[in-house]
């Protein structure tokens, strides 16, 4: 393995840690003034939708010089992470309410239970998001793109699964602020992690 590949592995994991807690973060400082403007029906999918964008933005930071269409890898990040994770936890939610007949409340589950509804959460998201990119990488890198897609999602899936659980063990639980920072930080580093290898293909380093 060349040093530039190591570098552009090292660089993708971090980008995409970086992206998806400034992502997050810029949601939940977002989230109470858009729900003013917009209602609380919209507010989901436009949260969502902006950790799309700067988790994308963070990648494309370093694809834009390998990529034909790069200018497209933002607004397909964003629809595909933003729909991914909002189907995510609706999916979630209505499995949980039809085995419990009532309203599922994430931080009343148990360790186990949690980590496995952040584990659909994240398979939903990573398809999703995988889907999106898949598309803007059809054409140019035919070979990689068909790995991209499950890539994503198994990324995604084992990332949240792990994060849930490093999070309930080690820092208190979802709903402590360490335990939630642990979680996105922990969540974005085994993404971009595994994710990292096909990104080194996309400009054969």
């Amino acid at each position: 393995m060349s040093s530039e590949s190591r570098l552009l592995r090292l660089r993708w994991t971090l980008s995409s840690a970086a992206g998806l807690v400034v992502g997050l973060a810029a949601a939940v400082a977002l989230g109470a003034p858009i729900e003013t403007v917009v209602g609380a029906m919209l507010v989901t999918p436009i949260l969502t939708g902006i950790v799309g964008a700067v988790f994308g933005t963070s990648q494309w930071v370093l694809l834009r010089r390998r990529l034909e269409n790069a200018r497209w890898w933002i607004p397909a990040s964003a629809a595909g992470l933003g729909i991914g994770l909002a189907g995510g936890v609706v999916l979630v939610e209505q499995v949980g309410r039809a085995l419990t007949g009532g309203q599922v409340n994430v931080r009343l589950l148990s360790v186990p239970a949690r980590a496995g509804s952040m584990a659909v959460v994240g398979l939903v998201s990573g398809l999703a998001l995988g889907a999106a990119q898949w598309w803007i990488l059809r054409r140019q890198h035919p070979r990689t793109a068909k790995a991209w897609l499950w890539g994503s999602a198994l990324a995604f899936t084992v990332s949240l699964f792990v994060s849930s659980l490093l999070a309930d063990l080690a820092f208190g639980g979802l709903t402590a602020l360490p335990g939630f920072i642990g979680f996105v930080l922990a969540a974005g580093l085994l993404a971009g992690a595994m994710t990292a290898n096909q990104a080194a293909r996309l400009g054969g380093a």
